[in-house]
C-alpha cells in the first residue's frame, strides 16, 4: 500500500522516519472515518479500511487509479474538471455530494478536503476525509416531510380556530340580538337544541355506518336515526337492486301503512326527477307507489358515487302553497340523506373490492384462494361436529381444443357457460370456485361420499347438456371429468383431501373422460 508521509515527520531522522510513517498510516487506517489521499491530478495514493467499507473498492484496486475510475465515475466531465481544478488549485473545501459505490448503489456523503503539503511546503496532492450520512440524509428527509405535515396541520387548526372565532363571533352577536326579545330567545333556544340533537344524532349515525361491514347493519342504524329524527313521521327505505331495474324495501319506522316491498324506478316521481318530491295533502301529482290513503309525503332520493342509490319516503306536513315541508323538517331529512349516501357508496365499494379479491373475474365463482380458506374452515367445523364434508374436483375434456379451433374467446365462453350450469346444480351451502385454468372446484358441506357422487352425476349431465353458441356458432356439446373425495375417510387436511379429489379426477380423464371417480376409501378398493 502506498503511504503519502505527512509533514509532521519532515524533521525526523531517517530512523525515525519510517516508524512514524508506519505509526501515521495505523492511525489513518484505524481513525474511523474514510481518509483518501490523491496526487495533482487525483490519482490516489492512500485509501483506508473506511474507503473501502464506504465506496467498495479495495486498497489495491483503488490505489495508483484516477477517482474518475473509482466513485466519480458518475461524474460529469465538467464536474470531474472542476474537482482537478481544486486539487491542483490547493483548496480546503467542506462540501455534501452524492457518490457511487462499486456495485453502483449511490450513498450521500460529507467531504471535507485538504491540500497536501510537503516538507518544503510545496503542493502534493490532497486529503479527502468522508463520512458516510446516507442514514443522516434519509432521516433529515423524513424529518423535512414530517415538519412540512406538521405544519400543514398547524395551519389548518389556525384556520380551523379562526373559523371557529368567526362562528362564536357570529354567535355572539345572534344572542345580543336575541336578549331583545324574551319569547323570541325561547325559541330559538329550544330550535338551537333541536339542531344540536339532531346533529349528534346524524354524527352518530355517520360514524356508525363508516363501521358497518354488511348492508343489514346500515339498513338498522338508518332506521333507527329516521325513527328518532322522525319520531311522528312513518318512513321507509329502499334501495336499488345491482340490476337497477326495480328498488327493494329494506327499513322503515314508524306507525304508516305497510310499504310495497319493491318498486319500480318509474313508480316514484323523485326518481325520475333526481331530487326531492314534496306532494301536500291536497297535491295530485302523487307518486304511483305511495298509498291512496296517505295525507301529505315527501320522497328524497339518496345520492352516492354520482348516482341515485335509493330513497328515502317519509310522511310529513307540507305546505300547500309553498308546497314544501316546515324548514327544519326539510334540513333534517337533506342531512340524513346527505349521510345515508356516501355512507351506502361506501359500502358497494366495499362490497365491490371484496367481491374483486373473492372471485373469478372471468367466470363469477369464487377464486382458489377463497376456496382453500373456506375448505378449511369446513373442515374445522366438521372436526367439531363430526360431520362430512366432500370435495369434487372438476376438469373440462379437450378443452384445449375449443381454444385452439374456435379461439380463446370462446374458450372462455365455455368457462363461463359450464360456471353457470355448476351453479344451478349446487346448494346455496355449497362453494364453487374456479380452481384454475379449466379446472373447477366444488366443496359440499355436511355431504358424505354417496351424496357428493349423486351431485357430480347430475353436474356432469348438465354439463353434457349444456347448449353452446357463441357468436352465432354452434360449439360441440362439452364434456367434463370429475373426481370426488370426502373428510374424513380420503384426508384429514385440506392439502390431503383436494390431493385424493384431484387423485380420482385424473383417474376419469386415464379411464376415458366424462365420468365421476371416487377417491378410495380407506376400507374399499379403488374403482
Amino acid at each position: 500500500m502506498g503511504i503519502t508521509k505527512p509533514q509532521l515527520i519532515r524533521d525526523a531522522g531517517i530512523d525515525r522516519a519510517e516508524p512514524i510513517a508506519r505509526e501515521l498510516a495505523q492511525v489513518l487506517e484505524q481513525c474511523g472515518e474514510a481518509v483518501i489521499v490523491k496526487d495533482l491530478d487525483a490519482v490516489v495514493t492512500f485509501w483506508n479500511r473506511e474507503a473501502a467499507s464506504l465506496y467498495g473498492f479495495s486498497a489495491a484496486e483503488a490505489i495508483g487509479k484516477p477517482l474518475r475510475k473509482l466513485h466519480a465515475a458518475e461524474l460529469s466531465e465538467a464536474d470531474y474538471q472542476r474537482l482537478l481544478d481544486r486539487v491542483r488549485a490547493g483548496r480546503p473545501t467542506a462540501s455534501v455530494s452524492e457518490r457511487h459505490r462499486k456495485d453502483g448503489k449511490a450513498v450521500r456523503v460529507s467531504l471535507k478536503t485538504t491540500p497536501l503539503l510537503d516538507s518544503d511546503g510545496h503542493l502534493m496532492g490532497e486529503i479527502t476525509i468522508a463520512t458516510d450520512i446516507t442514514v443522516l440524509h434519509e432521516k433529515e428527509q423524513a424529518l423535512h416531510i414530517a415538519q412540512q405535515s406538521i405544519q400543514a396541520r398547524l395551519k389548518a387548526i389556525r384556520e380551523a380556530n379562526r373559523s371557529l372565532a368567526r362562528q362564536n363571533a357570529a354567535r355572539r352577536k345572534a344572542e345580543a340580538a336575541l336578549r331583545k326579545n324574551n319569547q323570541e330567545l325561547k325559541g330559538t333556544i329550544r330550535q338551537l337544541e333541536s339542531f344540536h340533537r339532531d346533529g349528534e344524532t346524524l354524527s352518530h349515525m355517520a360514524e356508525l355506518l363508516q363501521s358497518c361491514t354488511q348492508r343489514s347493519e346500515a339498513y338498522e342504524i338508518v332506521r333507527e336515526t329516521g325513527s328518532l329524527l322522525f319520531p311522528e313521521s312513518p318512513g321507509s327505505l329502499f334501495i336499488f337492486r345491482k340490476s337497477r331495474d326495480v328498488l327493494e324495501h329494506v327499513a322503515s319506522w314508524g306507525d304508516g301503512h305497510a310499504p310495497e316491498v319493491t318498486l319500480a324506478p318509474d313508480e316514484c316521481w323523485a326518481l325520475r326527477l333526481g331530487g326531492p318530491h314534496f306532494v301536500p295533502k291536497a297535491g295530485s301529482i302523487r307518486c304511483p307507489h305511495a298509498h291512496p290513503q296517505a295525507d301529505s309525503y315527501v320522497c328524497m332520493p339518496v345520492h352516492g358515487q354520482g348516482q341515485i342509490l335509493g330513497l328515502i319516503h317519509i310522511a310529513v306536513e307540507v305546505n300547500a302553497r309553498s308546497r314544501r315541508p316546515a324548514r327544519d323538517t326539510e334540513q333534517r331529512l337533506r342531512a340524513l340523506t346527505d349521510r345515508v349516501g356516501p355512507a351506502l357508496a361506501n359500502l358497494n365499494l366495499r362490497d365491490s373490492l371484496r367481491e374483486l379479491a373473492l372471485r373469478d373475474g372471468l367466470t363469477g365463482l369464487y377464486n382458489r384462494r377463497y376456496m382453500e380458506d373456506a375448505l378449511d374452515r369446513e373442515i374445522h367445523r366438521a372436526e367439531r361436529s363430526g360431520k362430512p364434508v366432500a370435495v369434487v374436483m372438476i376438469d373440462i375434456d379437450h378443452f384445449k381444443y375449443f381454444n385452439d379451433k374456435f379461439g380463446h374467446d370462446a374458450g372462455d365462453f365455455v368457462l363461463s357457460a359450464l360456471a353457470r350450469a355448476l351453479m344451478q346444480n349446487i346448494r346455496p351451502s355449497d362453494m364453487a370456485c374456479r380452481y384454475g385454468g379449466e379446472e373447477f372446484c366444488i366443496v359440499l358441506p355436511e355431504a358424505t361420499l354417496e351424496c357428493a357422487s349423486e351431485r357430480a352425476e347430475k353436474m356432469r349431465l348438465a354439463i353434457r347438456d349444456t347448449n353452446l353458441t357463441h357468436l352465432g356458432q354452434t360449439l360441440p356439446a362439452p364434456t367434463a371429468s370429475f373426481g370426488v373425495a370426502v373428510y374424513p375417510g380420503n384426508g384429514s387436511r385440506p392439502a390431503d383431501l383436494l390431493k385424493s379429489a384431484d387423485d380420482a379426477l385424473y383417474r376419469a380423464k386415464h379411464e376415458g373422460r366424462d365420468r365421476v371417480c371416487l377417491a378410495p376409501h380407506p376400507t374399499l378398493p379403488a374403482q
